[in-house]
């Protein structure tokens, strides 16, 4: 990352760009709806463990909190208005047989979490 005249430029904005329009386009054909008022949403992310790799959690990056502001903004404007309605988020990363993301998104007075 690094910043040109005042404005933050993403070191694989190219990247992260097709990541959000992919994440935008599987909503839309799973029918999501703009939601009004508060929303809570519960996050997966699974990632392919690497041949070499022993570890039991991928504690190496991405980072989550990263991954997390990608679905935010993939979904504004298609799963509600704007991301400042996200008010709880329950996430987890962990490895899998591929790399894949599930998300659910609830109004807020349907979310049950932790």
């Amino acid at each position: 990352m690094k910043v040109i005249n005042g404005h933050v430029i993403h070191s694989k904005g190219s990247e992260l760009a097709v990541y959000r329009s992919m994440l935008a386009l599987k909503a839309k054909e799973a029918g999501a709806t703009l939601i009004d008022g508060p929303v809570g949403m519960r996050i997966r992310f699974q990632f392919a463990r690497p041949k070499t790799v022993k570890r039991e959690y991928p504690t190496t990056p991405p980072d989550i909190d990263k991954n997390i502001r990608a679905v935010f903004d993939s979904l504004t404007g298609i799963c509600y208005e704007d991301d400042s309605q996200v008010i709880a988020v329950e996430a987890t990363k962990n490895y899998g047989n591929q790399h894949k993301v599930t998300i659910e998104v609830f109004p807020y007075s349907e979310f049950d979490c932790l």
